[in-house]
């Protein structure tokens, strides 16, 4: 199928959420408070922007990968290898933020492995900080999404087997799973993780902020299988004019809209680590604006830099 414009449009709006969501957390604006269900959905307009990618991961992986008959270990080397090289590739970024806001706000060098050298260096490798209970780690909060997409595209293929076998019957049992786990992580953490006292303590301080401490109900994959399964389910029952609707723009619409669609995902992996520039910009007197767009300046160049190293990288060759 053509690129579909109207998906672009909407990651565009999808990291435009997040982007509102965490300057404003920054700026203290409402525009960064979080609402919902406490303890079950209570997400900032971030949350639904990272809800909305979701969905369309799931609408892309049933749009390009259902009509293949791929073998499953190379169709999930396939996806290890669209996304890692480019997280791999902003950890050394991300980490220099993080020193850099020890220097700037804080006046002083930061450890650089808080939770030790073999933890840090696992958590950040792998993505899945938020399976040690650490979130997105000391470096990159919203690294966190790179374990849970990774999950669910392990198991899109099991998901996609009841969508196309009983659609509407699957999509109702997803949402199902999807409610009871939201549930029962929001009241009891996430399952067969034991807790001692001190646990128990701290999650309880937390839930009177709307979530766990790790965040579970954010990552844990069972609470988050409706949405990329909404998506598959998308896919499958519209029509493939339907993703077209606004491919017949003109070249001068289209170009930055596939652009800056194409620089989404790398916006989402570096922008939260750079956001100490906001303040330590205002600490220096700098009206809030201008601070504003030379951070989303900074953060635009700096993953086009780092998607075009990624262009770069020949994973032909490392395909089964």
């Amino acid at each position: 199928m053509a690129r579909s414009i109207l998906l672009d449009v909407l990651r565009i709006v999808a990291i435009g959420l997040v982007f509102v969501a965490h300057f404003g957390q920054v700026l203290g604006h409402w525009s960064g408070d979080f609402f919902g269900l406490k303890n079950f959905y209570y997400v900032s307009l971030g949350g639904v922007g990272v809800t909305m990618f979701l969905v369309l991961s799931g609408i892309l992986a049933g749009l390009t990968d259902l009509p293949k008959q791929t073998p499953y270990g190379t169709y999930l080397w396939k996806k290890v290898l669209r996304i890692y090289p480019l997280y791999w590739l902003s950890i050394p970024v991300v980490v220099v933020a993080f020193v850099l806001e020890g220097l700037l706000l804080e006046g002083e060098w930061r450890y650089p492995f808080p939770n030790g050298l073999s933890t840090d260096f696992v958590g950040s490798f792998t993505g899945f900080y938020a399976w040690f209970g650490l979130w997105g780690g000391p470096y990159n909060p919203p690294s966190w999404f790179i374990a849970l997409i990774i999950t669910l595209y392990a198991m899109f293929p099991l998901i996609a087997f009841l969508l196309r076998r009983w659609p509407n019957q699957t999509l109702f049992g997803l949402l199902l799973v999807s409610l009871i786990s939201r549930w029962y992580v929001g009241r009891y953490g996430v399952p067969f993780v034991p807790n001692d006292w001190w646990d128990g303590v701290e999650e309880w301080a937390y839930r009177l902020y709307g979530f766990l401490p790790g965040r579970p109900g954010d990552w844990f994959p069972l609470c988050r299988v409706f949405e990329f399964g909404f998506g598959i389910w998308l896919a499958l029952k519209l029509k493939p004019t339907c993703w077209l609707l606004l491919n017949g723009l003109p070249n001068l619409l289209k170009k930055p809209i596939t652009r800056l669609s194409d620089l989404s995902f790398a916006l989402f992996l570096i922008h939260v680590p750079w956001l100490f520039l906001l303040s330590w910009f205002m600490d220096l007197g700098m009206n809030v604006a201008v601070s504003v767009v030379i951070v989303l300046l900074f953060n635009s160049i700096l993953a086009n830099y780092l998607q075009r190293i990624d262009q770069k990288i020949p994973r032909k060759r490392w395909f089964l």
